[in-house]
């Protein structure tokens, strides 16, 4: 997970997993960064498939940044690198 994003203090991770773009989802937020990519991996694991959009952000004083996401159409997405 990119450090630079998840340093922050009192930082709201939340995990996104719609089954279909813009179709019914499933969402949890977690305080501690290493738990949030822990889930991210274990939904990506057991709903990874066609469809499917897992997003992961960060929200700091009402501020959300994106962290990575994941389609099956565009793999695996994570925010600052190329």
């Amino acid at each position: 997970m990119d450090s630079t994003v998840l340093e922050d203090k009192d930082v709201a991770y939340e995990l996104l997993l719609r089954f279909r773009p813009g179709g019914p989802a499933i969402f949890g937020v977690w305080s501690r960064p290493e738990v949030a990519d822990e889930k991210f991996l274990k939904w990506l694991g057991a709903h990874g498939r066609p469809g499917a959009v897992l997003t992961l952000t960060a929200t700091t004083g009402g501020e959300r940044r994106p962290v990575k996401s994941w389609t099956h159409e565009g793999g695996l997405q994570v925010a600052g690198t190329a």
